[in-house]
């Protein structure tokens, strides 16, 4: 028997993020038995060690994930969420669907720039794109 899928959502403020958040719930929930692994990341300085205390953006991100875990959970579908401190977010982002063995990664792509011109990602979205080990679903929102 197969396992239930599970989906990685790097999560934050952009209303984009909040429409990835969605898709992964949506998801999960056809599965019946789906899990949403939210991850907030924290990008430390390199001239800051790795395991740096930085209280403010921990408390931002302890807020940030206790909403996403909420949101979730009112679609009845499995959750668990944490924050992760590292040098590079796409790197994070990859290294943790790796170490949960996620389905898909849902990733935002805010707009940037004018309408209709080309979707710029950033180097996040780029790496992950790149470099994740299964299917990466781009939720571009139309808000932003």
């Amino acid at each position: 028997m197969a396992s239930a899928p599970s989906y990685l959502v790097p999560i934050g403020k952009s209303p984009a993020r909040q429409q990835a958040l969605e898709l992964a719930c949506r998801l999960a929930g056809a599965a019946k038995s789906g899990r949403v692994h939210v991850v907030y990341v924290v990008e430390v300085n390199r001239r800051l060690p790795l395991d740096a205390d930085l209280p403010q953006e921990s408390e931002e991100g302890e807020r940030i994930i206790a909403s996403a875990e909420r949101a979730v959970r009112k679609h009845k579908v499995g959750c668990d969420g944490e924050i992760l401190q590292a040098r590079d977010t796409g790197h994070a982002i990859v290294d943790e669907a790796v170490e949960l063995a996620v389905d898909a990664i849902v990733l935002d792509a805010p707009r940037r720039g004018r309408s209709g011109g080309p979707l710029a990602l950033g180097k996040t979205a780029d790496y992950v794109l790149r470099n994740a080990p299964c299917d990466v679903i781009v939720v571009r929102s139309s808000r932003e």
